[in-house]
């Protein structure tokens, strides 16, 4: 086990630089301690790191949980548009949308469909709504997958580190570090009713390097639905050393997200067009004066405006009108510090505070901003008091100003039972405050005339937090000199006052506290490489979930999903995978939207070949192969399509 030491992981944009530095000032850099993300590299290389489970750096054996990572060349190799088709390759993660504009990837589906109580962050900036059904499910296609780096994904509950929306675990995109995009690139996809382009110029230098891209991502939507869309990013990244202890990491970005919504003849949610422009800045800056000492700050701002709305059609309430609108904002600071105090302990304290704000007129029947603050601490202590046994423990203590306090700590241990083979054993409690939206919605709809028609959401002050206990048990190998990697987790997870909307009336609704669930489930993931052309992942998750209020509930996760991955290079540069996708039945909203058993094959063809210089790469990417399929509700069908890329770089 790596317990209580330095990191000495070499950066990927220069391993001869990365070696000149203090180890510790490597824990610091950008989120990120990783040996070069190729699919090629095994025992002569560093284990892996990953930081979004303790916040501190540790290989995976060590960590208090169980973690899919899917680097760049993966990302790129799964034929993936977006961020949340990529997470089809990730244990336990169903992928849906109620139209094509709005894909949804969920641990736990349905039981958490609009993602709300899992935590995405984008280089340390947390993002999710506030605002109306809240969740991050818009916010994962925030970046365009060129810039990924990685992503990890912590599958379980990590509010122990991360606070309240890390009850389901955390989505960490760690995008690409400005030295490492040096020089120009441009990429296309089109067919299929796809469009999208990419181009990028980084310039500068180890002490000062910077990128800027401009990108454009659209398509028709499913079949027979009003949901084309077009997504237009502009985005900008600076990396600065200005000392050999110093590092800085400047962001800014403008998303612009124009879209169809709305189902005919459905007057309750009828044809319309939607927009919404995203604006966000970050500085993030790290410290090791020391290799055993590191600070990190990170200040972030992001700004959302929504634009939806439409009118009634049908009597009595026609010509009422619907604004879903709103413009929200969110301030957020946080600093943290790491210390190595022996070869078998170290620990990570921090603070920080975040503050929420939203002008939804017509959703909290005020003209005034709403809003809320959040403050924080934590910390994590890793130790190890003899060989081959490693204790993890970490506890996130928040106040709201409108619910209160909240406590979420957890206890792992990690026992490396021999070589390559780590048991784990732990205990999570996690809390989630509702939703700003859950608990004070108060949506009133008025006549053309004045009159008051009615509510449909409306407050309920007395909403109490969500409580998430999680018994877990893991297991994780490393074999074969690292070509046979095998993680499983066992898992039951029981939470308290579930947050659910109940419908009063013909349209009212509120948020109230239900008994919960029970779910008991057991995931892995077994990657194997059997050569260094060769890549075969295979993820099963099953699931049993036991409610524990009367009355119908109709919302079933599947039993058992599966996915089977070969990623294959062949000579004279082609490239291919394949990727099959497979749940059991499920029902997202009741016994009437229940859809059976789904099989998805996905393809991609590739060649990689010299082009006047560049580097060049062609593409045709099949998704779902086999045809249209029902994944969210019946007659919604995501179809196939077909589409070829190309991609140059300098």
């Amino acid at each position: 086990m790596a317990a209580g030491t330095t990191v000495q992981a070499q950066a990927q944009h220069g391993v001869a630089e990365a070696a000149q530095r203090p180890q510790a000032a490597q824990v610091a850099q950008q989120d990120l301690l990783v040996v070069q993300a190729e699919p090629d590299y095994f025992a002569d290389q560093l284990p892996l790191q990953v930081l979004s489970v303790t916040r501190l750096a540790q290989p995976l054996a060590d960590i208090p949980g169980a973690v899919t990572v899917l680097d760049r060349q993966t990302l790129r190799r799964s034929g993936a548009r977006n961020i949340t088709e990529a997470l089809r390759l990730v244990p336990g993660y169903l992928v849906a949308g109620y139209n094509g504009a709005n894909p949804m990837a969920v641990y736990h589906a349905p039981v958490d469909e609009y993602g709300v109580r899992s935590l995405i962050l984008v280089d340390g900036r947390s993002l999710y709504s506030p605002t109306f059904v809240g969740g991050g499910f818009r916010a994962l296609n925030a970046v365009p997958i060129e810039e990924v780096e990685r992503i990890e994904v912590l599958r379980g509950t990590n509010s122990a580190a991360f606070g309240a929306h890390a009850l389901f675990g955390v989505i960490n995109v760690v995008t690409r570090h400005a030295l490492d995009t040096l020089g120009q690139a441009v990429s296309f996809n089109a067919g299929g009713g796809v469009a999208d382009a990419y181009a990028r110029i980084g310039w500068g230098a180890p002490g000062l390097a910077q990128r800027l891209t401009v990108s454009s991502s659209g398509d028709h939507g499913w079949r027979d639905l009003h949901d084309s869309q077009r997504r237009v990013q502009v985005l900008w990244r600076a990396d600065i050393k200005p000392s050999p202890a110093s590092e800085l990491m400047l962001q800014a970005g403008l998303i612009e997200w124009d879209a169809q919504d709305g189902f005919a003849g459905n007057a309750n949610d009828p044809l319309r067009d939607v927009a919404l422009r995203k604006s966000h800045a970050l500085l993030q800056w790290s410290h090791a004066a020391r290799p055993e000492a590191t600070w990190k700050a990170t200040l972030s701002w992001d700004e959302e405006r929504m634009t939806d709305r439409f009118a009634f059609a049908t009597p009595p309430f026609a010509g009422i009108a619907v604004d879903l609108g709103y413009q929200e904002r969110r301030l957020a600071l946080e600093l943290e510090h790491t210390r190595v105090i022996s070869p078998s302990w170290r620990w990570v304290l921090g603070g920080g505070v975040r503050d929420d704000s939203s002008l939804a007129p017509a959703q909290f029947a005020t003209t005034e901003r709403v809003g809320v603050r959040d403050w924080r601490v934590f910390g994590h202590a890793e130790w190890s008091p003899t060989p081959g046994w490693l204790l993890n423990a970490g506890l996130f203590a928040g106040y709201r100003t409108d619910t209160g306090s909240f406590l979420a700590p957890r206890l792992m241990l990690n026992h490396e039972i021999a070589p390559g083979h780590t048991l784990r054993a732990g205990l999570t409690r996690a809390e989630r405050p509702p939703l700003l939206f859950e608990r004070s919605a108060d949506a009133r709809f008025f006549f053309p005339d004045g009159r008051f028609a009615g509510s449909t959401y409306r407050p309920n002050p007395a909403l109490r937090n969500e409580v998430l206990w999680v018994r877990e048990l893991g297991y994780h190998a490393s074999l074969a000199e690292g070509r046979v990697n095998l993680d499983v987790r066992l898992h039951q997870e029981r939470l308290h006052d579930f947050i659910q909307f109940r419908t009063t009336g013909a349209f009212g609704r509120e948020h109230i506290n239900a008994p919960g669930f029970t779910l008991r489930g057991l995931e892995y993931q077994l990657i194997w490489r059997p050569s260094e052309r060769t890549e075969w992942r295979l993820n099963q998750s099953f699931n049993q979930v036991r409610w524990h209020q009367a009355g119908p509930i109709g919302r079933e996760p599947p039993a058992r999903l599966s996915t089977v991955a070969w990623f294959q290079r062949l000579d004279h540069g082609w490239d291919v995978a394949l990727m099959l996708h497979e749940h059991t039945g499920m029902a997202w909203r009741g016994a009437a939207s229940a859809v059976g058993s789904v099989t998805r094959v996905d393809a991609r063809l590739a060649r990689e070949f010299d082009w006047g210089g560049a580097r060049a790469e062609a593409a045709l990417v099949v998704q779902s192969l086999g045809g249209d399929i029902d994944e969210f509700v019946p007659n919604r069908l995501s179809n196939r399509r077909v589409y070829a890329s190309l991609r140059l770089e300098l």
